[in-house]
């Protein structure tokens, strides 16, 4: 069974100080929807060990499946691991192929404790080995526990990638260059009569010159090509 809703849990004060613009949320979202997954919630928690457990433990009862980012470095506030086990109720133990993939990466002189950090896993949790990182992230039940540097975290999301999806989503967007005001109403009535199909409407510039567009997402391509002519035939009837 591949998972067909997810949330996301960004991990780090960082975030939510203005110190690092957060990325890999935009990254899973485009990820899930070509795979045919639905992003349904992102939240994002300091590095405190009672928010993230809470948060953890809501959107894994919640959501197929749960992702964070963030948190398993070696530093002292690195502490995303820790709060998944406890979460689970597990030990936090030192991974053994991890800790002889670092001694054999490393050397064993170079096997700090910072790095021994970063060998640890919930107990009962797989490692997700990825190209761009030696220090793993973790699978344990529906949980992915990623990093947050993203070309990290982007390597291990391809790594995991096969769990997620199913029947592709599409997307259509059509230009606009009308108040939002003039269509609202019938694009609501189009919107009522394609209820497998997602519509947005998203101005680009208001004022005298307006434009935006207007996207059409849906796994179902007939009902989505549907009604993309049906909001094309209304846009021309306004213009």
């Amino acid at each position: 069974m591949t998972h067909r809703n997810v949330a996301m849990l960004v991990i780090g004060n960082e975030i939510l100080s203005g110190r690092t613009r957060e990325a890999n949320a935009y990254l899973v979202a485009r990820q899930m929807f070509a795979a045919g997954c639905r992003l349904e919630e992102i939240v994002v928690v300091p590095d405190e060990c009672a928010r993230i457990i809470a948060a953890l433990n809501r959107l894994r009862a919640d959501y197929d499946a749960l992702i964070t980012s963030g948190g398993i470095g070696p530093t002292h506030d690195d502490i995303t691991m820790q709060c998944v086990a406890d979460a689970f109720g597990v030990p936090l133990l030192e991974h053994r192929q991890t800790l002889e993939l670092m001694r054999q990466y490393y050397g064993a002189q170079q096997l700090n404790a910072g790095r021994r950090r970063m060998a640890r896993l919930p107990r009962g949790a797989r490692p997700i080995i990825c190209e761009k990182s030696i220090a793993p992230g973790a699978h344990i039940g529906n949980v992915y526990v990623l990093a947050g540097v993203p070309d990290i975290f982007a390597s291990q999301l391809a790594a995991i990638l096969p769990d997620f999806g199913g029947r592709p989503f599409l997307r259509h967007e059509i230009e606009v260059r009308l108040p939002e005001s003039r269509f609202a109403a019938a694009l609501a009535d189009i919107q009522q009569a394609f209820a497998d199909v997602e519509i947005g409407s998203y101005p680009g510039r208001c004022g005298p010159e307006p434009c935006g567009k207007i996207c059409l997402s849906s796994q179902d391509d007939a009902a989505l090509q549907q009604a993309r002519q049906a909001v094309e035939a209304l846009i021309q009837r306004l213009s």
